[in-house]
């Protein structure tokens, strides 16, 4: 028989549960760095791109997600900041491989190559 106390228990066991599974990926530690990828065409797998991205970025890569239509969120593994910097550009330098990177750096998300302000491209 199951108590009161007890289905109140399991109940916020679940909420706490269902709390875990939100569309937002979990925060990373710097200096590693949480990119997502525009790739030119679709993967037949996650792990290919991550293969393709790795091979690009000189740096190990963890956590793929296959977005769907060729994106995919990956993190990249990085002994410090410029190193990070460095290998989101070699991605986005590949245009056989991506159409375009986001970069999430801490308190924003940065498109990679930076578009040249208004003023600049004059």
């Amino acid at each position: 028989m199951v108590t009161i106390r007890t289905r109140h228990g399991a109940l916020s066991s679940l909420l706490l549960l269902c709390g875990c599974l939100t569309s937002e990926p979990a925060p990373v530690p710097p200096p590693d760095l949480r990119i997502l990828v525009t790739a030119r065409t679709e993967y037949a797998s996650a792990g290919e791109a991550k293969i393709h991205a790795a091979n690009l970025a000189r740096v190990p890569v963890r956590d793929v997600e296959d977005l769907g239509a060729g994106r995919y969120r990956m993190v990249l593994v990085c002994p410090d900041t410029t190193t990070c910097r460095t290998a989101v550009q070699r991605i986005a330098d590949d245009k056989f491989f991506a159409l375009g990177v986001d970069a999430e750096f801490p308190g924003a998300r940065q498109r990679v190559p930076v578009k040249p302000t208004r003023e600049a491209s004059r």
